[in-house]
């Protein structure tokens, strides 16, 4: 049996041409109908829900009716992760068809949605249908390499499916390539992520993947340079090929829709799924898996890259040409910095001038606050707070506009200001501070120090070289590298995702450190930049006369009729459409400890046409706000707790506790806080996930726990300390006859109800709580 398999897997190298041609293709129609299923038939499906169960569990049965191997649903109850406090009923679908040899591709995408209101057509109904899709293709074709093909649960909480698959599928070692699908149904682009915590996606992959992207014809797969280096600096935004990554597995991922799909939201469903992406990213990655099914998955890792695309060419730059960058900046800077001081105008003290940095400091303030002048100028024309949420790029420019108009404001304020000639003041302080930002960025991470290199080897060279429009052009390209980081490929979805947290800017004083803290943001980018323009204004004498331009009453008045048919030209444009939605939120609390009750509506934007309705209410909001309280009391008393706890005295108190928490109606979420009146709890052992904060103990169960939640365990606290349980469920639903009706934006109730108990614990008697 062996030589006959060894023979099989000699053909299958030497002779990939014989390989039996089959007319199987990929086919969108038939992605579509799986997409339809999941997103409409079965419909939302969050992380342990009844939903995603039933998907998993469909999924099993369609790799089953393709002729898999082996099929079934790897189940979790725990999600993975030290000191995680998730407990949850998910687990990831796998249908395994065997091929001549037992290392393995991975094709898999995540099935669960992000929310109970959330269909989830492209996030992620879209990428589990193509993976389905290719499942069907190779359950017909010769393979040399065993194709797994996998529907992972709870992506949107963790990476939780992925993380566990990664950990506990019995043949991981046999894994040798990974390809992750997540999202395919969205016009644009298809964007990869190839950062992990201890792997970057194999060179030889990506270049593969731009490869067969143009052979066909497709020209649509990218990488956010600048984004993924901020995100792989804060662990922010990754999908399901990081566990593999990160256990040394090569993975790639297929990312479509950041921007241009309304994923997060009760928008993501069918109505806006695009066949032409989905048959692009299926047919690419099925030329993929083709080209290494015949000619053998490459070996080999490599060192950390980063990967640059100029002109749409793949270009990898190694680490230790980071760092030489980064090292190159120090020097470079040093040099200029003793060359513009060898070179200072001496003046005599009388007539030095003071307060010249000073005085460009103001300067960033004005232009700081007049960049963000424009946004509060079209919220009151509009009467909204996001006017910007579908145009957000025609609003950038309005913001250019009114940068022009804070600078012509400055020059007319500071006309009588004198400024000292000497081109070392501004020099010493912006290399001072360039330097600030650039040796903690590059120690954090030498890519990001990239950023902040490039911008003082910029300003040192036109410090450095003496023709004057050698100057010029320096001083123009220094700010680039910084705005690129600025504004980069996925700022369109951040900043609607940033739209949204206006419904939890309930109260003045929150609204006004959010921008508070967004106007200091832009002081401290800006701050460097005007000491470069201050040098270029008393090196480079075009920059003065180009100064005594801008200081014209016609500049002004030029400036101030863009800033005025712009705005017009803005006030035509929709906020909002049918596929970019504000949000209300019915938020009820109620403490059933002090028996108090509170309902407010939250929105991200300012009510319109929206009406409320109970019983005994009636309200027709339609304003200037975004956060009205309901005047409705209620109580919420739905879920009780039971059990005991039994105290045992010593050098700390021990409690064995067993508790049962009941609730009358379906939950989504339940936590549980353990902690004590004096000091903190020491050690806590159950068999359920939890961890430990501040000396306290956390337990979470998420998206529909059972109705009955059992918790037994063992804690060590200080002696003579009482234990403090808080236990906090939240409700999809209004705990009252609530209607709340708006043609504009996108509802969902949200009731949390909260009971905090101090327990009086006596050895070595057993004390009962209800």
């Amino acid at each position: 049996m062996r030589l006959i398999r060894a023979m099989a897997i000699i053909i299958l190298f030497l002779l990939p041409i014989t390989l039996p041609a089959q007319d199987v293709r990929f086919s969108a129609d038939s992605t579509y109908k799986t997409i339809e299923h999941l997103s409409v038939t079965i419909g939302p499906r969050p992380m342990g829900s009844a939903e995603e169960r039933e998907a998993l569990d469909w999924a099993v049965s369609t790799f089953r009716r393709f002729g898999a191997d082996s099929a079934y649903v790897i189940r979790f109850f725990r999600a993975p992760g030290d000191n995680n406090s998730t407990n949850t009923n998910s687990g990831t679908a796998v249908g395994i068809f065997r091929g001549v040899s037992d290392s393995t591709i991975v094709v898999g995408g995540h099935i669960d949605s992000a929310d109970p209101e959330i269909p989830g057509a492209n996030d992620n109904a879209s990428g589990t249908a193509t993976a389905i899709e290719l499942a069907r293709l190779w359950s017909q074709r010769p393979r040399h390499y065993t194709m797994v093909f996998a529907a992972f649960g709870g992506e949107e909480r963790g990476l939780y499916g992925s993380r566990h698959f990664a950990e506990h599928y019995h043949d991981i070692d046999n894994v040798h390539l990974m390809f992750c699908v997540d999202m395919t149904a969205a016009d644009d682009d298809i964007v990869t992520l190839l950062e992990a915590d201890s792997m970057q996606t194999p060179i030889w992959l990506v270049r593969d993947a731009f490869r067969w992207d143009r052979e066909l014809g497709i020209k649509k797969f990218t990488y956010p340079t600048h984004f993924s280096t901020i995100n792989s600096l804060a662990d922010g935004a990754g999908s399901d090929h990081i566990p593999f990554l990160n256990r040394g597995i090569p993975a790639i991922d297929f990312t479509v829709g950041i921007n241009r799909s309304p994923i997060h939201t009760p928008q993501d469903h069918v109505g806006f799924v695009d066949h032409r992406m989905i048959d692009n990213c299926g047919r690419l990655i099925d030329s993929m898996i083709q080209d290494y099914q015949q000619h053998g998955i490459p070996s080999g890792t490599n060192p950390t890259y980063m990967l640059w695309q100029p002109f749409g060419v793949p270009v990898f730059i190694p680490q230790w040409l980071i760092i030489s960058v980064d090292i190159l900046a120090v020097v470079l800077a040093v040099i200029a910095f003793l060359f513009s001081r060898k070179h200072r105008i001496r003046i005599e003290r009388p007539d030095r001038v003071r307060f010249s940095g000073w005085k460009l400091f103001a300067f960033v303030v004005v232009l700081a606050v007049a960049a963000r002048l424009g946004d509060p100028l079209m919220q009151l024309v509009k009467g909204l707070r996001n006017p910007w949420f579908v145009h957000l790029p025609a609003y950038l420019w309005f913001t250019v506009f009114w940068l022009a108009a804070g600078l012509w404001i400055v020059l007319q304020w500071t006309k009588k200001w004198r400024f000292s000639p000497d081109p070392y003041v501004y020099t010493k302080r912006g290399l001072i501070l360039m330097m600030i930002a650039l040796i903690p960025s590059a120690v954090l991470s030498p890519r990001l120090g990239l950023y902040d290199a490039a911008v003082v080897i910029l300003f040192s060279t036109a410090i450095l070289v003496r023709p004057l429009w050698l100057k010029g052009l320096f001083v123009l390209l220094a700010p680039l590298p910084t705005l690129r980081l600025m504004f980069h490929e996925a700022m369109l979805f951040l900043g609607r995702m940033g739209g949204q947290i206006g419904m939890f800017l309930d109260t003045p004083f929150k609204n006004f450190l959010y921008h508070a803290g967004l106007t200091v943001l832009l002081i401290v980018s800006y701050v460097p930049f005007i000491y470069v323009f201050g040098y270029a204004a008393v090196s480079i004498p075009r920059v003065k006369a180009w100064l005594k331009t801008v200081r014209r009453p016609v500049f002004g008045i030029v400036v101030l009729v863009a800033i005025l048919g712009y705005g017009i030209f803005l006030t035509t444009l929709d906020a909002y459409n049918e596929m970019w939605r504000p949000h209300i939120q019915v938020d009820a609390r109620y403490d059933m400890t002090e028996q108090e009750s509170k309902i407010t509506l939250k929105g991200s934007e300012n009510f319109k046409d929206v009406t409320v309705t109970s019983d005994t209410l009636k309200m027709e909001l339609s304003g200037r706000s975004h956060i009205e309280s309901i005047p409705v009391e209620f109580e919420a008393d739905w879920f009780g707790v039971e059990g005991q706890e039994l105290l045992a005295r010593g050098v700390n108190d021990t409690v064995d506790v067993r508790w049962e928490i009941r609730t009358d109606r379906p939950w989504y979420h339940v936590t549980v806080r353990l902690e004590v009146d004096t000091l903190e709890i020491y050690d806590f052992q159950t068999d359920l996930n939890s961890r430990f904060r501040k000396g306290a103990v956390h337990m979470a169960w998420v998206e529909y726990p059972p109705e009955a939640i059992e918790i037994q365990g063992r804690l060590r606290m200080h002696p003579g300390a009482r234990l403090i349980r808080t236990v906090s469920a939240t409700y999809i639903e209004s705990p009252v006859l609530l209607q709340v009706e708006s043609k504009t934006a996108n509802l969902r109730y949200r009731t949390r109800v909260t009971r905090r108990d101090t327990l009086q614990l006596e050895a070595p008697s057993l004390a009962t709580v209800r």
